[in-house]
């Protein structure tokens, strides 16, 4: 006969190895939610990882201004320059005359807005005067053929976007050019805004002529080239007609000369140029 103690201590011992059981089942199911949260964690940290390789891909490192999705050794590097930062905004456009400037969707890295709304864009004539730590290059630049672009470089040059900037990049094989317009000088930088290519019908881009670097067609910003020696015909090949032509140099290749002679460092053929050139100021005007 089992007496009424014996039956509590059932019942005790019952209703404890219930509430142990509820417990371990609990604590699977924090386990299970914990693990997927993990993973989803670790599938956005991946996919955020994919996505910057898409944005900055091409050796944009060092801004490459090259034919394929990132430079080899032998490949010739080619322009290329690509945003900033991404920024949570999304994308804006405006309309000047024929143009039209797209936000990439990121920050400046310099204050700058979108050139202002406009019915027309100014197409006449326009110098760029380009102040360096090594003298001043002058530049007379093709606004009837390039618009968009001459308007894009104003709107940046007044508000001082590229004054105290380095000229980032130098490259001396196939391709010699001196690259700048990123405030950051990591060839990331850009000013917010993309606009489309112009002027690449039988470009050629020979000694003195400045173009525009890109990350893809149509993804102008404010990274710029000056090309200080013809290319190769593998140099010619690689940059085929993927560069906004927008002007040339006027006066001032003694200069260039002296901004890219040094060389690059570490003896590369592709990187920082030894002269650590700077720009002081660029101004850009025009004249109807």
């Amino acid at each position: 006969m089992v007496t009424s103690k014996t039956r509590r201590r059932r019942e005790l011992a019952a209703a404890r190895i219930t509430r142990q059981t509820e417990r371990r089942a609990a604590e699977r199911r924090r386990r299970q939610r914990l693990i997927a949260v993990i993973a989803a964690g670790v599938v956005v940290v991946l996919t955020g990882t994919v996505t910057g390789v898409l944005l900055f891909a091409g050796n944009d490192d060092k801004a490459t201004v090259s034919a394929s999705a990132s430079a080899t050794p032998s490949a010739p590097a080619v322009p290329s320059g690509s945003p900033s930062s991404a920024a949570s905004a999304a994308p804006a456009s405006t309309k000047v005359g024929p143009c039209t400037y797209t936000s990439d969707g990121r920050d400046p890295s310099r204050p700058v807005s979108l050139p202002a709304a406009a019915d027309t864009v100014d197409q006449s004539p326009a110098t760029m005067v380009i102040t360096t730590s090594k003298g001043t290059i002058k530049a007379a630049l093709d606004a009837a053929k390039a618009p968009c672009t001459v308007h894009a470089l104003l709107t940046m040059a007044n508000a001082k976007y590229f004054d105290g900037t380095p000229c980032h990049r130098e490259t001396a094989e196939n391709i010699f050019v001196l690259q700048c317009g990123d405030p950051t000088g990591s060839s990331q930088g850009g000013p917010g805004f993309a606009y489309a290519n112009e002027n690449t019908d039988g470009a050629t881009y020979t000694r003195g002529v400045i173009a525009m670097a890109n990350a893809g067609a149509n993804t102008n910003g404010s990274q710029f080239f000056l090309i200080y020696k013809d290319p190769n015909a593998t140099g010619v090949q690689a940059l085929g007609s993927n560069y906004t032509i927008v002007g040339k140099i006027t006066d001032g290749l003694s200069i260039l000369d002296a901004l890219t002679s040094p060389g690059i460092e570490g003896g590369s053929t592709d990187g920082a140029p030894v002269s650590k050139a700077q720009i002081t100021s660029v101004t850009l005007t025009q004249t109807a």
